[in-house]
């Protein structure tokens, strides 16, 4: 049978998105779970301007599988409800973690199955009953459209490790390859080594999402894959990379008995490089430039009120330990809805007194109560839009102290005044040296300040068009 993956157009409406590109590992993976009994083709409207039903005709696919996050659900849907009819035979498949906490969303005639939690086991075996002529109700891990309503059929256990897994399909996305990007560095690949969290931080759904389970793929499994990339840099996109030492330092070991040379990104607690900077600056003799740490508050009250297990003390002490290594801290923030203009100049402070602004990369986002999360029961009363197009991390879609334009304008200005300096040529001109990429400063620059354009037409036009409409009603009510 053939499948034709699709991975769908960033939603972002603020443009976040516009800094990175990575490659859909999720269809990567569900497509090499499904070989070589089937034939598979990546559809990647990230960058492709084919459309689905020109894609469809040329494949002429069996089954056509989406992975969604929140911010592309409607998107999503259009695609599916296009792709249907094309050919009201094809059997359309969305998954990931919307669907995973809200299948209602999908509960439309143009859907045939929904995806509930992690899904490489779950496809293949969907796909051979599929073209076996089975009954797809008994394939576990799923809502399935029977007799136009959707069945839930039995829950599905997951392997106690990720080493049965197959290494992902890298071939399907050939033509996009050299588009993959981070901040402008790139070509970059992507590479999972584990799979879900022990830690349970309010606005987090992977806890949830992975049964609170923590899958581990072996280091010797890790290091051959690595050595099957052909991209110089790689952004090892664990949920949490740096959780267990005698691990870490054994996918160190493999990777440095094979003598793989590779520039890596990846997430990592501040805890864990305080615990550990032994081990951090020996993956920075491995290759490590860039650790991502969720630093979220600069106020200890602030990392308390997300359960997040840390201490602005214990955050500056591990930007301190990366930077003695030679690695460079991108710090993620989040901005609660009571903040204060003196909030936003507090957190500004708190970033240049850092020195992030001047080496490394500063993130702020608006809390978002995603479906999954703690927040998501506890703040319902406190939305101002269900419209999923704003959910993307940097809208205001909670109440705000401030009303919404203020508000957002001061989050423009956090992204303004971090970036618009010439540090970021700087960074840019390193991470990118012209005998390496010759067009990877101009892309990154270019990636960097279409991103501020998009924004800070918030700031410039006061906020029209950007902020929804019933957000600028509800203004009144702010505060």
């Amino acid at each position: 049978m053939r499948v034709l993956f699709i991975n769908p157009p960033e939603c972002a409406a603020s443009g976040l998105m516009d800094l990175a590109a990575f490659e859909p590992l999720g269809l990567e993976l569900l497509a090499a779970s499904l070989a070589p009994r089937h034939e598979t083709r990546l559809l990647d409207l990230v960058f492709e301007k084919k459309d689905v039903e020109s894609a469809i005709a040329d494949f002429k696919p069996g089954m056509v599988c989406m992975g969604c996050f929140t911010s592309q659900v409607y998107a999503v849907r259009e695609l599916l409800r296009r792709a249907k009819r094309c050919d009201p035979g094809l059997v359309t498949v969305v998954g990931g973690y919307h669907p995973t906490f809200m299948p209602g969303d999908f509960d439309e005639p143009f859907v045939d199955a929904v995806g509930i939690g992690p899904g490489v086991p779950a496809l293949a075996e969907l796909a051979d009953t599929l073209e076996a002529g089975g009954d797809l109700r008994l394939v576990p891990g799923f809502y399935i459209r029977r007799g136009g309503k959707m069945v839930r059929t039995p829950a599905r256990a997951l392997p106690e490790s990720l080493d049965g897994e197959p290494f992902p399909d890298r071939k399907i996305s050939a033509a996009y390859r050299m588009r993959y990007h981070v901040f402008g560095v790139g070509p970059i690949a992507v590479l999972r080594t584990s799979e879900g969290c022990p830690f349970r931080c309010t606005f987090c759904c992977i806890w949830d999402f992975t049964g609170g389970r923590y899958r581990m793929r072996s280091p010797e499994l890790v290091a051959e894959e690595l050595e099957r990339i052909e991209e110089r840099y790689v952004y090892i996109f664990d949920d949490n990379f740096f959780v267990s030492r005698p691990r870490v330092q054994a996918i160190a070991d493999a990777v440095a008995k094979r003598g793989i040379r590779k520039n890596y990104w990846c997430f990592g607690r501040a805890d864990f490089i305080c615990a550990n900077p032994d081990l951090v600056e020996r993956w920075a003799g491995l290759g490590l430039t860039n650790v991502y740490i969720g630093v979220e508050s600069c106020t200890d009250e602030g990392l308390e009120s997300f359960n997040k297990r840390s201490s602005v003390a214990t955050n500056n002490e591990a930007v301190r330990i990366l930077r003695r290594s030679g690695i460079t801290p991108d710090l993620g923030f989040i901005m609660r809805p009571q903040a204060t203009k003196k909030d936003f100049r507090t957190l500004l402070a708190y970033v240049r007194s850092l020195g992030i602004h001047k080496e490394g990369y500063a993130e702020y986002m608006s809390l978002t109560p995603l479906p999954g999360t703690q927040l998501w029961s506890g703040m319902q009363d406190q939305l101002v839009t269900r419209d999923f197009r704003f959910f993307d991390l940097i809208f205001p879609v909670l109440k705000t102290a401030l009303p919404t334009r203020t508000y957002f304008r001061e989050l423009t200005r956090l992204y303004v005044r971090t970036y618009l300096n010439l540090g970021l040529l700087r960074r840019r001109w390193r991470g990118n040296p012209l005998g390496l990429n010759p067009l990877g400063t101009l892309k990154s620059v270019a990636a960097s300040f279409k991103f501020l354009w998009r924004l800070g037409k918030a700031c410039l036009l006061g906020a029209r068009g950007y902020v929804p409409r019933s957000f600028a009603r509800r203004e009144s009510d702010a505060g």
